[in-house]
């Protein structure tokens, strides 16, 4: 074999190579979005599952209430109450929903991800602090709603100071285990850096 033979066949043998190596981090890439893309999926249908769930609870919950004997002053500020709570939760989910959709593992490059991953955190953080406003609102909404049907007690103030602390120390619960799961997704992405150009 000639020189020039040679090289022209060393040539062809490193193309194929590049185009094998290519290749092999693309399925690693893919492979490994995957992991995390199920993250985001979950993510996902925790809001979806928000967005849907705070209206039917409200609406099944409260339905007996829903008389027209029962319409006065206090019920329709009431229903505003709780209307302006749903358009609250609506909205922080549809943002965090259109904060997830954003996310593009194959084709954004790892800072990019990882950017649109903290947003999304931010989104849920804001979430958790607007508790502190939108338990009173909504306890107050049930409670104007359905004035007529309760017997004002002891017990019942109790019930409601209790379910109020309860929703506050089970959302903060619930933001430290998703911290830590979208800290994790956040690992998983970062190691994706390796694998993309």
């Amino acid at each position: 074999m000639e020189y020039e033979e040679l090289q022209t066949l060393w040539k062809t043998y490193d193309q194929k190579l590049d185009r094998l190596e290519k290749l092999n981090k693309k399925l690693v890439l893919e492979a490994y979005s995957k992991k995390s893309q199920r993250r985001i999926n979950w993510l996902q249908y925790r809001n979806y599952y928000g967005l849907i769930m705070v209206p039917v609870v409200i609406i099944v919950s409260l339905h007996p209430q829903f008389k027209a004997s029962n319409v006065d002053t206090k019920f329709i500020i009431g229903a505003m109450l709780l209307l302006g709570l749903i358009v609250h939760s609506t909205w922080h989910s549809i943002t965090g929903i259109i904060q997830l959709k954003k996310v593009n593992l194959i084709n954004d490059n790892v800072i990019e991800s990882a950017t649109k991953i903290n947003s999304f955190k931010k989104i849920l953080i804001r979430g958790y602090k607007s508790l502190f406003i939108t338990m009173p609102v909504g306890c107050a909404g049930v409670l104007l709603i359905g004035w007529k049907g309760f017997h004002f007690d002891q017990n019942l103030i109790l019930f409601i100071i209790g379910l109020i602390l309860f929703t506050l120390l089970w959302g903060k619960r619930q933001l430290r285990e998703l911290s830590k799961k979208i800290d994790k997704l956040l690992i998983d992405i970062q190691e994706l850096k390796e694998y993309q150009d």
